[in-house]
């Protein structure tokens, strides 16, 4: 359940956008207003609000609004008796002039409130500080009441949602605009962010559905990329579309595995095979995966993809990887192996630590150092 609520000092033009909705405003509720028109109801409330001088932001607005599929659920009565409760939670007493109507021009049905601050005794019985945070912790404590979802909750959904439609696109698009125009098909709106530095710098998605351009100014639909997922960053998405760029290109002019690695490792790339089951010279060896990574990416943090020391798994980012296994391998028979292929376990369930571990090996081993060297090194210890 989405919500806002903010101090100001407002004019009738507030009670008529709150009794208006293009003609389609009910009033529901209404406390200590006599007047039936807009401009009635303001001087009634302005009156009381000078009783206070102090007080310069007087009225309480803001709105509370269900996803369409649960607010068309709720009666006009439940949505005035949660919005009523959750102002009594922020101070809202018997005796403070409010105005509560319910709006239905837009997708999601929602509920509009102004509330003076000051009661008819000249009190102000609403503290202003932080009452966005509170009004909407209010909102769901009232919502677990009544055993609605939070806005909390519904967040998490969404961001679950918007993660992995995300990571199924990015599987089959190797570039921003594809991505976007993927991403639009399944319901999502892709908002790209750059600066001079770095181009492409920051990412927001929002559902379709939850666009409400009457709130827009006071609620800002959508998540940022890095509150969708902590792991998952621009930077990652960046190097995750070169990769499969530079895979498309090899895959063009190699033939087999050998020229397909050679050609990566003159952009840039280091190739390492993943096979299933135990490695065997001479025969026909089933390939599992195929790490890519960036010769310069080593110090590179884990990511939701990328995995530090290995790189990029082409499985998981390319929804193509079957028939790249296949033109790459054709019906040759891997006679030899190197210190790229990685010898995979039976085991399906193998870990990309242990996949790492495997690829240390080699860094582990003893270094040898030729006998000039040893005899400087002895010296230079003897002198210590």
């Amino acid at each position: 359940m989405n919500n806002s609520a903010t101090t100001r000092t407002i004019t009738k033009i507030a009670l008529e956008y709150n009794g208006n909705d293009k003609g389609t405003a009910e009033m529901v509720a209404s406390n200590y207003l006599l007047s039936s028109t807009a401009e009635g109801q303001y001087l009634e409330m302005k009156t009381v609000a000078d009783r206070n001088p102090k007080v310069k932001k007087w009225a309480l607005t803001g709105y509370i609004s269900q996803p369409d599929e649960i607010g068309r659920k709720l009666t006009n009565r439940e949505f005035a008796e949660i919005a009523t409760k959750a102002l009594d939670k922020v101070g809202v007493t018997a005796n403070n002039q409010f105005r509560l109507d319910i709006h239905n021009s837009t997708k999601q049905k929602h509920i509009h409130f102004v509330v003076n601050r000051i009661d008819i005794s000249g009190k102000c019985t609403v503290k202003s500080h932080d009452i966005g945070r509170r009004f909407g912790e209010a909102v769901r404590e009232v919502c677990k009441e009544k055993g609605l979802l939070t806005d909390v909750e519904i967040g998490i959904q969404k961001k679950a949602e918007m993660l992995k439609n995300l990571t199924e696109t990015l599987k089959t698009t190797d570039n921003f605009d594809d991505l976007i125009l993927k991403m639009k098909g399944r319901g999502f709106e892709v908002q790209l962010s750059t600066n001079v530095k770095d181009g492409i710098s920051g990412m927001r998605m929002v559902m379709e559905k939850d666009k409400n351009y009457q709130t827009e100014r006071i609620y800002k639909a959508g998540y940022k990329l890095s509150e969708i997922s902590n792991q998952l960053k621009i930077s990652e998405i960046k190097s995750l579309f070169k990769v499969k760029n530079a895979v498309r290109e090899a895959e063009k002019v190699a033939g087999n595995w050998k020229e397909f690695r050679e050609y990566l490792k003159q952009k840039g790339f280091s190739v390492r095979i993943q096979y299933d089951g135990e490695f065997k010279p001479g025969q026909k060896n089933e390939i599992r995966d195929v790490w890519i990574n960036k010769v310069d990416n080593h110090q590179q943090k884990n990511g939701l993809f990328f995995k530090k020391n290995v790189g990029f798994s082409l499985s998981a980012i390319d929804s193509d990887f079957d028939d790249l296994v296949k033109s790459m391998t054709g019906n040759e028979e891997v006679k030899h192996i190197n210190n790229y292929d990685v010898h995979s376990k039976s085991d399906k369930t193998e870990s990309v630590i242990e996949i790492a571990g495997e690829l240390l090996k080699d860094f582990l081993k003893p270094t040898y150092v030729a006998p000039d060297d040893e005899e400087l090194r002895k010296k230079k210890r003897k002198s210590r």
